[in-house]
């Protein structure tokens, strides 16, 4: 049955790859905003000139993972390395924000997404006969 569970998801790989990705590519609101990003996120009142910079580049390379997945979700032969690389920087995302920043329910969405998410790309690599 587990089995059986695993080869649908890997059948359903192309299109888990797409919309992840799509949710993925919303963090480049806060390349255009990044202000308002921090402010609805983190919950920060007055960002920083250091803030604002940081957010804008953390912004693009969430969404670029985002434009990777799509991508990959459109092209088998690099699914594999794109989900592994976005398994970890979503760990990373979860592991970072989940111990160090303070608890706030959009934050706490994120984290779990991306949580879910790379576990969900985790068990599709594992159906991988390169693995």
């Amino acid at each position: 049955m587990v089995l059986y569970d695993l080869m649908m998801l890997e059948s359903q790989t192309g299109a888990i790859l797409i919309v992840t990705g799509a949710i993925t590519l919303l963090a480049a609101a806060a390349v255009v905003a990044p202000a308002a990003v921090l402010r609805t996120v983190f919950g920060s009142t007055k960002p920083d000139f250091v803030a604002r910079p940081v957010t804008r580049h953390w912004g693009l390379l969430v969404a670029l993972f985002g434009a990777l997945l799509v991508y990959a979700g459109y092209h088998p032969e690099v699914r594999a390395p794109v989900m592994l690389a976005a398994a970890i920087e979503k760990l990373g995302v979860a592991a970072i924000f989940g111990f160090v920043v303070p608890r706030r329910p959009l934050l706490l969405a994120i984290i779990a997404g991306d949580a879910a998410m790379a576990i969900l790309y985790l068990l599709i690599l594992s159906g991988y006969s390169w693995l």
